[in-house]
């Protein structure tokens, strides 16, 4: 059994605040938080845009990550980008979304799972994987974690956390200042044009960038997509 596998009993409180990790956790080494970090997403409104959404830090506006849309057969995809422009890895809609929304692999790895992505309750999902931050060991469940990622809203904004045994690592919500300067109106019958939320994405120290990525891109297209799908 994973020593991260245990999950809280009851969700974290919205006002928790993020401590650093003792053990680094992540599935990229190259993009774990060497502090604590505020990032934003910005969706594109136009859902034919190239980069359907730019990952920024908030604090001197430099892009982290780009993702965009495409598909696999018939099926929807994406593909984070570093800010170089290098695939990390793709998220593909399976067809159990009630249950298993997304499969995570590396680009060009049709068999094995980077992160196991699945929903246990209402409001709440699981992400499980190697901790390639983890020293290596003969047993390689031990290396084996697992995120917990729970709806979380308040009077003000809608959001999400991620916890690992409990410590939150992730906040992700409505970015309050930053979506009062969205327009308001859009083109007569071109629903494309319409605002979609910006989203603040607190990262824990020692926790992995991408990963926050992609369970902000996750949530802005469950939760907060009001464009049509991305191109085909």
């Amino acid at each position: 059994m994973s020593v991260y596998a245990a999950f809280s009993a009851a969700p974290v409180s919205v006002n928790k605040g993020l401590k650093k990790l003792s053990q680094p956790i992540g599935i990229r080494p190259d993009h774990i938080a060497d502090e604590e970090t505020l990032l934003y997403l910005k969706p594109q409104y136009d859902h034919r845009a190239p980069n359907e959404y730019t990952i920024r830090r908030y604090w001197d506006d430099s892009d982290i990550f780009t993702i965009t849309g495409h598909k696999y057969g018939d099926t929807p995809a994406r593909e984070f980008r570093d800010a170089s422009g290098l695939p990390m890895f793709q998220s593909r809609a399976t067809s159990l979304a009630w249950k298993r929304p997304l499969r995570v692999r590396l680009p060009g790895n049709e068999e094995t799972e980077l992160v196991d992505f699945r929903i246990i309750a209402n409001g709440v999902f699981k992400l499980s994987f190697r901790n390639a931050m983890a020293p290596e060991v003969e047993e390689k469940s031990y290396n084996m974690v697992d995120l917990e990622v729970r709806d979380m809203d308040s009077a003000a904004w809608s959001g999400c956390s991620a916890t690992v045994r409990g410590q939150k690592v992730l906040d992700v919500r409505e970015s309050i200042s930053m979506n009062k300067t969205l327009p308001k109106g859009r083109a007569k019958g071109d629903i494309s044009l319409m605002p979609r939320q910006i989203l603040e994405v607190s990262v824990a120290e020692g926790f992995d960038m991408s990963l926050a990525a992609l369970i902000a891109v996750h949530m802005a297209d469950t939760r907060f997509s009001t464009a049509p799908p991305p191109r085909r």
